[in-house]
């Protein structure tokens, strides 16, 4: 795990709604298709030699991550005058698939993709003003990953260390509530002058098309005390938004950082119902053949709200609350086999 050296927080408290931070790096190899050997086959001759399998394939931009093509078997050696005829070698084995990157294929029920990797880290003011996104573009880059840029209508630019991207781009919406998003949302009418998030935004959202959504939502709702399964159907009505406009999306949908904001006693006790009830069989449920959905865990990682280091209001991760984000996400898309 690569952890940026943050330099300084950037955290605003905001009433009842997630306020400023900022966010981070990282990558997947470059390079062209994979290019895993061939070992031939044994030379001629008595009993040929077998052909050795060939290496695993590397998944570099452009290519399918394959796994290194058998060697050919070692053609039966010629029967000289008397003599007897070589037995022909064994097929060597294929080398193991090497991790999906640039342009490999994705990572398990992911459909195959060529090309660069649009990512979206799609939230509230988790998202949007902290130092998470920043630092999960390094951490990624960090471990050689790449392949990828991170889109949306909205940057953050927040200082967020020495090695720290000055800005990048996503869906990040201080104050929005995911069970404001859907078409047929029951919320009551949104108060706040900043906005709570509506359907005509998710669409606009879905329009853009990326290829792969980081989605931390659902703050703001467990603050108000929205129920868990009003929640989950908010984020399938999302994923199904993003579905309209790209079939082949893969979602990486997270267990909510913990919160303990002032004032709000029942907060802590509804990100745990909530975490409890993002499974896996949820996931697995609700995923398709080419639109697979992930779990994050940032529940159970080490981010503690009462722990001021982390956070300075119970809600928003400082820089080092960041961190600890970025390192389970980066985590998660590694082992799924992206980038």
């Amino acid at each position: 795990m690569i952890l940026g050296t943050l330099a300084s927080v950037f955290v605003a408290a905001c009433g009842n709604e997630p306020g400023p931070g900022s966010s981070g790096a990282g990558g997947s190899g470059a390079g062209g298709s994979p290019t895993s050997t061939t070992s031939s086959g044994g030379a001629v001759g008595s009993g040929g030699a077998v052909g050795t399998g060939g290496v695993a394939g590397s998944s570099g931009a452009g290519g399918a991550a394959t796994g290194g093509k058998g060697g050919a078997g070692a053609g039966g050696g010629q029967s000289d005058a008397g003599g007897v005829a070589a037995t022909g070698g064994t097929s060597g084995q294929g080398g193991v698939a090497g991790r999906a990157g640039t342009g490999g294929a994705a990572g398990v029920g992911g459909s195959a993709h060529t090309g660069i990797w649009n990512v979206m880290m799609l939230g509230d003011s988790v998202t949007e003003s902290t130092c998470y996104p920043q630092l999960t573009d390094q951490q990624l880059k960090a471990g050689n990953h790449s392949n990828f840029q991170f889109v949306g209508m909205e940057t953050s630019n927040q200082s967020c260390g020495a090695g720290a991207p000055i800005s990048v781009k996503d869906e990040g919406h201080a104050g929005y509530g995911v069970t404001y998003l859907p078409q047929n949302s029951t919320r009551s009418a949104c108060t706040k002058s900043s906005g709570c998030g509506s359907y005509a935004e998710l669409q606009s959202w879905a329009a853009e098309k990326p290829d792969i959504v980081l989605m931390h939502y659902g703050t703001n709702d467990v603050w108000d005390g929205i129920g868990t399964s009003t929640i989950l159907s908010a984020y399938l009505a999302v994923i199904a938004e993003f579905r309209k406009q790209n079939p082949n999306v893969i979602f990486f949908v997270s267990k909510i950082i913990k919160l303990n904001p002032a004032g709000c006693t029942s907060c802590l006790t509804n990100v745990a119902a909530l975490a409890a009830a993002l499974t896996p069989s949820w996931a697995s449920t609700n995923s398709t053949a080419t639109s697979p959905i992930h779990i994050i865990d940032h529940y159970d990682s080490a981010f503690d709200p009462t722990n001021s280091a982390d956070t300075s209001d119970g809600v928003h991760p400082t820089p080092v609350g960041a961190t600890i984000m970025a390192a389970i996400t980066y985590d998660a898309i590694v082992a799924n086999g992206y980038f």
